[in-house]
């Protein structure tokens, strides 16, 4: 019996399959009068308006019942307006000729022949099977099969429940449409009809939506009707409703007419006048004034809602809805003093840390709310740490008293295992602790050398296992609390015992007590330094005799005249608006909640909004004509919401190339979008505002209003990591004083030198989305546009190129566009984009909560628009970070989720061409502020164009801020000009290259030598970056500038100037990065040319715990990591000051085994950095003797670098090429040992001691020029040399001695690799002594039989400035290989060896008396 009860089930599981829902078929409807009887089965009603279909048709499935076919249920009437169902499964006639697709009888017949071939097989087991009981029981299951395998031929009809979908194009009109139904439901969506039937009477629901009747109404059912916005499209309509249960009967636009209803319950809208026949209980009446429209309701049982059926839209060209008020809430006063504030600590806040011991498990969650329980293993130490993940929360003062309050139950009786003697508040640098949030271990040991920013320690009542014993203190920091992490020590008496103990917490929190409101001294300036530009304090003039709604020539959208057919359509339907028509939107017009499918403004036409409160629910609107909701003279004062809806998807469903979910203007078209103008959209602190804090104050003058969102912006480094962005809403404001709804948690500076942001979210005009996986709405525009007060929430659509929440797109040179004091937030790809469009403005807007670039420049082509006043923050790179350990970065490659590779290093400001104006900014977060990109030629839809975008210099950059960024790149920057974009010709995809590429900026980017230009920024300040300015381009300026809390100041490569500027390595702020060291500047180290001048080094401090000195926080330090590249005489500074500046702390340079180091030099021009000689340039030397060329030079111990009077010396740079040992252009990458092939020490003037420095196999030897120069190596001195005068500089020379054996004989040349009038190739002669080759001109030689002395002297330099770049008075000279001298040594008799050198020669210096 149990294979037979398989057997059942399996066969149960088969039918189950056959019955599932399936399509039976679509019908064509060729009649507008219809009659579908579909009494006899349950069924489900839809009608849909399909814009995809030209014809109307009915579409049948199955979903449930025996109906394998059309044919088994349904009969069509020869006419094809009556479609009749029941069981027509035995009947020879069918509709199958009418049918466009379904299925047949077959499918019927094969189920049946499986069964039967199912039947056989068993049959065939029954015969060969040898137990008498199996035999008996299969043939009773043969039985049983045979019978089911049988077909019927009927239909259970009571079984059956089809849906019928009706689906119609959108401007299709049924003149009839009669329904007879029983069981089931109907939702018809949009229908337009003369006639509607409903004969639902036997226990059918129905709703109609948005339906327009012409004729007459008629529904019955015995469940619930639904009516909600129905058109009534002449004066004479008969509504006959009858319902043994509820009636809701909405109209569109009013109802005029009579009425007679009869219910148990009613509520009538008030534009109806009524009387009740006392006898009856009917109630009569008419509403606005009556008509030939005629009503007629029953439901004695149920409860009646009329509404909407007064006319609010009249339809008279010369009505206009009330005009939305500047209402203004009122604000409350500000409060004095401020409530207590809690910070309770979660389970989910709090990481267990101990020596060991500890897992993911060690904290769970409590017994009740707020509770978590610690679980400590077996034989543990006493002490462990609840560590918190939320860095820099609360923040507390010095001096101020705070309270901490934690109730403990301990989970076992108190013993030996589980005492608590006392428990610690411990304030940790974040560096000094293991990390909370990021880190692979729950690892912590407290050190002794470990040194807390502040602990309390206290003692409590620890000591129930049956109840939470609260213990409350109170304590007083010493020190500003603010970037730390907070961790509560647990202290036992004792090591835990063979048993896991447990410790269960609840309410941990920190309160700020309750505190009286003094306001502090506010700032009156935002900056020391720099001027930040702002933009003008008056509003944009208004006009309200402009007013788009005004116009006389405007019709109705809810006036029936207006549209061709004399319906206004439904809400399902596509539509395009009348040719030449202007059409005016009133709140009443629309419906507020139905989703509008697709609206079109042919060329011709304007769609136009009234200034009154409303929602516009649409999925696609296409402009070709003019979209105004407001305009440059007229902004609108009213809440209107814009809602866009749709699923995700990849089809052009606005209008080809326009995408899905969202506004497409073509470049015919015009939109125009303005709300409210809120002046300034975004100021700065006054004054720092601490946790707790509810009052903050800020710089401008502000409109903004109670019940707003603002956005306070971090004071935080590494913002990805640790979000301190705040949104709050505005409870009162009062002048430049604004109170929150809620205490910030955060600490926000307003210190001098920079303040935290405070932006302006809210708008009165919203276009925002329906969440649906990162596919958020979009609008781009081909044409004009303006926009200004719009917020944009949830807009743009991940990883889809060109669907950005605001796009200009492909518009050439616009006349009249611009996005201004407009917001974006949450948004899913990028904010304000302008892509292949000129002379466009981004002025006074607002981003936050970004992913992808954010204001964004696409493709390399865009030139001359101006970005103002605009405030970028909380951006996000879209999947993993770039990152790299060196100048190298990484390599990221376009794919579905990253479709524009340089998203992995989103910035606030993304600028593939300079030539743009860039004014008063700010950008906060994001792998960088302000990006740069190189791009060799341009991408996208403007490949085949014949520009360099990267060629172009900047138009304009002056007054932008940045902060917040830079962390995710060792070289990493808020201004960053580096990284580089192209496209692969090959593949089809974009490569984005985050690490270093040069970049050659020329006049009008015309790649033309001697066209060259810096990129120049002016008046910029960055703080809490990494570096502040990162710059791999050949030319750049800086000048005005502050740097504050950055890792360090810049990063400027090439030919680069610093001037006027402030370097603070730490501020005020306690939220500061007080974990990294900072650097104020580090000199590069080989082929560029840095001036630093007028600058001011501030408050960089010695931290005894720093790896080396360049790791320490000093304000100049060398680069000293390799060998391969040698520094040059490359470095000058001038008019250098120090302001809480140790001398120790002013250079810093490590002492390392590397060219890199032992090279090491700068000239301090004017001695305001040495101090050696007031007034006089003096120059820096690494470490090494070989520096100490004359007596006035010291050896600094604090810097490890000589200090010397310059006089009249300069840094020169020879490059020795030998054969076999130093090759020209072969970089050389081996240990220290192995690269080291010798040694050059200074000779004559006076030296006799050695003073030298290491040779290695990479060319290059620095040092100090009009000095003697004696080269020996290991290998012996060569037979053949070429030595390139790389930086000798007009007016100096080296005079080099090489060791030779006697009898040497020598050919030495002079060779200019470019051609010129001027001869300069030279045989050198034999000069008569060692002094006469000294004081000779650079083209003699003389051999002692000792010693080879050779002047070198670059013969081609004149002392042109072309030599030479300058700045502020400060020369720095070129470092060029043009010009060399060849050396040819023959000896016949020491001959040199096979290998090319003379070996086994004497190392003597030579005389001191030279």
């Amino acid at each position: 019996m149990k294979k037979i009860i398989i057997f059942f089930v399996f066969f149960c599981l088969i039918s189950s399959c056959v019955s599932a829902e399936q399509l039976l078929g679509e019908i064509e409807i060729n009649e507008k009068s219809l009659s579908i009887d579909a009494s006899v089965i349950d069924t489900k009603i839809n009608y849909l308006v399909d814009n995809t279909i030209t014809k109307p048709k009915l579409s049948i499935t199955s979903i449930s019942g025996e109906a394998k076919s059309i044919d088994d249920i349904l009969q069509i009437s020869e006419d094809k307006k009556s479609f009749t169902f029941g069981d027509y499964s035995s009947s020879s006639g069918g509709s199958s000729s009418n049918t466009i697709s379904g299925s047949n009888k077959l499918v019927r017949t094969t189920n049946s022949l499986i069964l039967i071939s199912f039947s056989t097989i068993i049959t065939f087991g029954l015969f060969n099977s040898h137990s008498r009981s199996a035999k008996s029981s299969l043939l009773f299951l043969f039985i049983v099969l045979v019978c089911i395998s049988i077909p019927s031929n009927s239909i259970r009809l009571s079984e059956v429940s089809v849906r019928i979908d009706i689906k119609v194009p959108s401007t299709f009109k049924f003149d009839s449409l009669l329904l007879t139904l029983g069981s089931g439901s109907s939702k018809i969506n949009g229908l337009i009809a003369s006639s509607l039937k409903i004969d639902g009477c036997k226990d059918h629901s129905i709703e109609l939506n948005q339906i327009s009747i012409s004729s007459q109404l008629n529904v019955c059912s015995t469940k619930e009707i639904n009516i909600n916005e129905i058109q009534l499209t002449s004066t004479n309509v008969k509504l006959n409703l009858t319902s043994s249960s509820n009636v809701n009967l909405d109209f569109y636009n009013g109802y005029s007419g009579t009425f007679s209803i009869n219910t148990d319950e009613l509520i009538l809208d008030s534009a109806c006048e009524t009387t009740k026949d006392q006898n009856t209980g009917i109630v009569i009446g008419s509403c606005n004034g009556g008509g030939d429209s005629k009503l007629s309701i029953t439901a004695i049982t149920g409860k009646t809602v009329v509404s909407k059926a007064e006319i609010t839209c009249p339809i008279d060209n010369g009505w206009r809805v009330t005009v939305g008020a500047d209402i203004v809430p009122l604000s409350p006063s500000i409060i004095s003093s401020q409530p207590a504030t809690d910070f309770l600590f979660k389970k989910n806040d709090l990481v267990y840390m101990a020596a060991y011991g500890y897992s993911n498990e060690s904290i769970t969650d409590g017994p009740v709310e707020n509770s978590f329980i610690v679980s400590i293993p077996i034989y543990i130490p006493p002490s462990n740490f609840l560590v918190s993940k939320i860095i820099g929360s609360p923040t507390f003062k010095a001096n101020v008293k705070y309270q901490f309050s934690i109730s403990v139950k301990l989970g076992q009786p108190l013993g030996a295992f589980n005492r608590i003697q006392n428990m610690s508040l411990y304030f940790f640098n974040p560096r000094d602790i293991t990390d909370p949030i990021n880190g692979a271990s729950q690892y912590y040991e407290l050190k002794d050398t470990t040194i807390p920013l502040f602990v309390h320690t206290f003692e409590g009542n620890f000591t129930s296992n049956t109840d939470f014993a609260k213990t409350t203190i109170e304590f007083t920091p010493t020190v500003d609390i603010g970037t730390s992490i907070f961790s509560l020590r647990i202290f036992r008496t004792g090591f835990t015992g063979g048993d896991v103990v447990t410790i269960i917490i609840k309410d941990m929190k920190f309160t700020i007590l309750p505190r009286t409101i003094t306001q502090t001294t506010l700032l009156t300036k935002d900056s020391e330094l720099v001027h930040l530009p702002k933009p003008s304090a008056s509003f944009d003039p208004q006009d309200s005799t402009t007013c788009p709604y005004l116009a006389n020539d405007l019709v109705h959208w809810h006036n029936p005249s207006t549209w061709p057919n004399g319906i206004v359509p439904s809400p399902s339907s596509n539509i395009t608006l009348p040719e030449g028509k202007k059409v005016l939107i009133s709140p009443c017009s629309i419906s507020q909640t139905q989703v509008y499918q697709w609206i079109k403004v042919p060329p011709t036409s304007e769609l136009i909004f009234s200034d009154a409160p409303m929602d516009f629910n649409v999925k696609d609107i296409y402009v070709e004509g003019k979209f105004i909701m407001g305009t440059t003279k007229c902004r609108y004062n009213s809440k209107i919401n814009l809602i866009f809806h749709g699923e995700k998807t990849l089809s052009d469903t606005i209008s080809q190339y326009y995408g899905s979910k969202g506004i497409g203007v073509s470049s015919s078209g015009f939109i125009s979008v303005h709300g409210k103008q809120y002046h300034n959209t975004w100021s700065k602190l006054a004054a720092s505002a601490w946790s707790g804090d509810y009052v903050v104050y800020i710089q401008d003058n502000v409109n903004w209003e109670v019940g707003q969102k603002v956005v306070v912006i971090t004071s935080y480094y590494q913002d990805e990591d640790n979000n301190q962005n705040e949104v709050m809403t505005i409870a009162a404001i009062q002048g430049k004083t604004i109170q929150f709804t809620e205490p910030l948690k955060f600490f926000h500076y307003g210190g001098q030198e920079y303040q935290a942001e405070i932006a302006l979210l809210s708008r009165r005009i919203t276009f925002q989305s329906s969440d649906v996986n990162q596919f958020g709405g979009h609008v781009m525009v081909m044409g004009e546009g303006q926009f200004a007060g719009l917020a944009l929430i949830r807009m743009g659509q991940r990883n889809i190129k060109a669907r950005y929440p605001l796009h200009y797109h492909l518009g050439k040179v616009l006349k009249n566009s611009y996005i201004s004091d407009c917001s974006v937030t949450n948004s899913y790809y990028r904010c304000y984009t302008i892509h292949g469009t000129n002379n466009v403005t981004l002025t006074r807007n607002v981003a936050f909560d970004v992913s992808g670039h954010c204001y964004y420049l696409e493709d390399g082509v865009e030139m001359d628009n101006t970005l103002s006043f605009n405030l970028a923050a909380y951006v996000h790179p879209i999947g993993r970070p770039a990152a790299g350990p060196s100048q190298i970065g990484e390599v990221f490659v376009e794919s579905d989720n990253l479709r524009q590779p340089a998203d992995c290093a989103a910035s606030g400001y993304y600028i593939t061409n300079a030539w743009n104006t860039i004014i008063g900014n700010t950008a906060s977060g994001g792998w960088a502020g302000y990006a740069f990109p190189n791009l060799d030629r341009p991408i996208g839809n403007h490949r085949t164009v014949q520009m360099i975008p990267k060629a172009y210099t900047t138009k304009v950059f002056e007054g932008n801020t940045g902060h917040s960024s830079g962390h995710f790149f060792i070289t990493g920057a808020t201004i960053y000009v580096g990284a580089n974009l192209t496209y692969n010709e090959v593949d089809g995809l974009l490569y984005y290259d985050s690490g270093r590429f040069e970049r050659f900026t020329y006049k009008n980017g015309t790649v033309v030598y001697g066209n060259e230009v810096p990129m120049r920024f002016n008046n910029t300040k960055i703080y809490l970056s990494n570096f502040g300015l990162g710059h791999w381009g050949e030319y750049v300026e800086v000048v005005t500038y502050e740097s504050h809390d950055n890792i360090r100041s810049a990063s400027i490569f090439g030919e680069a100037w610093l001037s006027n500027a402030i370097v603070n390595g730490n501020s005020n702020n306690i939220a500061r990065s007080i974990n990294f060291n900072k650097q104020g500047f580090q000199f590069y180290d080989t082929y560029v040319k840095t001036v630093l001048s007028n600058i001011s080094f501030r408050n960089y401090i010695r931290n005894p715990k720093s790896l080396n000195d360049e790791d320490d926080n000093r304000a100049i330090i060398s680069m000293t990591h390799g060998d391969v590249f040698k520094p040059q005489g490359i470095s000058a500074a001038r008019a250098i000051s120090f302001v809480n500046v140790a001398k120790s702390q002013t250079v810093g340079h490590q002492v390392l085994p590397t060219s890199g180091s032992r090279y090491f030099n700068f000239i301090d021009w004017d001695s305001s950095i040495t101090a050696k000689k007031p007034g006089q340039p003096a120059l820096v030397g690494s470490h090494e003797l070989w520096y100490k060329f004359d007596n006035t030079c010291e050896y600094n111990s604090d810097w490890t670098c000589h200090v010397c009077e310059k006089g009249n010396k300069e840094i020169a740079n020879i490059q020795f090429i030998i054969p076999g040992l130093i090759d020209d252009g072969v970089l050389v990458y081996d240990s220290f040992e192995n690269l080291n092939i010798g040694n050059i020490s200074l000779f004559g003037s006076g030296i006799t001691d050695r003073r030298s420095t290491i040779v290695t196999k990479n060319q290059g030897v620095t040092g100090v020029s009009n000095m003697g120069w004696y080269l020996y190596l290991k290998a012996g001195s060569p037979k053949s040399m070429k030595i390139w005068l790389s930086q000798v500089v007009f007016g100096q020379h080296i005079f080099l001695a090489v060791p030779y054996p006697s009898q040497t004989s020598f050919v030495i040349k002079s060779n200019y690799i470019w051609g010129s009038s001027i001869n300069y190739n030279h045989v050198f002669s034999l000069a008569s002594s060692a002094a006469d080759v000294r004081s000779g001109n650079g083209t003699k030689y003389f051999f002692d039989g000792n010693f080879l002395y050779v002047k070198l002297v670059n013969l081609v330099l004149t002392g042109d400035p072309s030599e030479y770049y300058e700045r502020d008075g400060v020369k720095v000279y070129w470092v060029r290989n043009s010009f060399s001298v060849s050396i040819e040594a023959t000896n016949t008799v020491t001959p040199p060896t096979s290998d090319g050198f003379f070996k086994n020669l004497p190392d003597n210096l030579p005389s001191s008396s030279l």
